[in-house]
């Protein structure tokens, strides 16, 4: 489908959608309809579930016109743009006159206030000089890029842990970290979903006699993350993606499935995994309640 095939699709559902009885928030296809809180495309062992339910509940999100959620389908851009603009609020710190500035994006584009916002308050930046990209896919790496630059993050939260808990034991080489649910940084009952989590490293702090030659410790004698500690995939992370991938999983925000230590950085995000990782955001921000005991996954 090329761009104003796909353009012409997403606007045409917005349209629609106005006139009916759903509501529509921005993002095109994402609708919002009373009591529209369960999808069959999105079962309840559905890994995602529990992120998407609540999120739906919230009004955040929920499915296209034909009733189904579609979690596993890629987001694009301005769908993103779209989820963002819908589920926080932040100020802006940078301005552009209108979102049709951008040069492929055209002036009554149907997603043209999302991107406008999500642009000017630092989450979504331009890909190419003047352009947005809007449908084009959002990979993995660049949707974590966005929440942690566009919320602020210039540090991860600090994890403390329980004196009777287990220390995280460091992995030894060609061995990927394995998740450790009593190092999240907010409570997650759920062991099932906990799984889905990679562990914030726990700080250690290093011998005097090698913070002069190490570059990798700070002046608060913490060791900087090892991503490759984490993921199998550490070393497929763009380096410009590095420093907010490591703040993410610290944070607790990162969410990957069927296995918590492969990050697939470079793959497009589907709407299953985008709804977890802003879910994640919101708890972070403590705008939205953690997921409880009652939650589960499926493998």
């Amino acid at each position: 489908m090329n761009f104003e095939q796909d353009w012409s699709v997403k606007r045409t559902i917005a349209l629609i959608g106005s006139v009916g009885a759903l509501s529509v928030i921005p993002g095109a296809g994402w609708l919002v309809a009373d009591a529209q809180t369960t999808y069959p495309d999105v079962p309840a062992d559905y890994w995602a579930q529990p992120f998407i339910q609540q999120l739906s509940d919230a009004d955040i999100l929920a499915g296209y016109l034909d009733g189904t959620f579609r979690p596993e389908q890629a987001m694009d851009r301005d769908e993103y743009a779209a989820v963002i603009r819908q589920a926080f609020e932040a100020e802006p710190v940078r301005s552009i006159p209108e979102a049709s500035t951008f040069e492929d994006v055209p002036e009554n584009y149907w997603a043209n206030d999302a991107i406008e916002e999500a642009y000017e308050t630092g989450f979504m930046g331009t890909p190419q000089p003047n352009e947005f990209e809007p449908t084009d896919e959002i990979s993995r790496a660049d949707a974590i890029v966005a929440l942690v630059e566009g919320l602020g993050m210039t540090e991860p939260e600090t994890v403390a842990v329980p004196a009777a808990a287990e220390s995280v034991q460091p992995v030894q080489s060609g061995q990927a970290r394995s998740a450790a649910p009593s190092f999240l940084a907010f409570p997650l009952a759920s062991t099932s979903i906990m799984q889905l989590f990679a562990p914030p490293a726990q700080a250690t702090p290093a011998p005097p006699a090698a913070q002069a030659d190490n570059p990798q410790v700070d002046e608060d004698n913490t060791a900087e993350i090892d991503l490759s500690e984490y993921y199998i995939d550490a070393d497929q992370i763009p380096d410009y993606a590095r420093d907010e991938v490591a703040i993410a999983t610290e944070s607790g925000i990162i969410v990957n499935h069927p296995q918590p230590n492969q990050l697939q950085p470079n793959e497009a995000i589907t709407r299953g995994a985008a709804a977890a990782m802003v879910h994640q955001a919101l708890v972070h921000q403590g705008k939205m309640e953690p997921l409880t005991d009652t939650a589960t996954v499926s493998e």
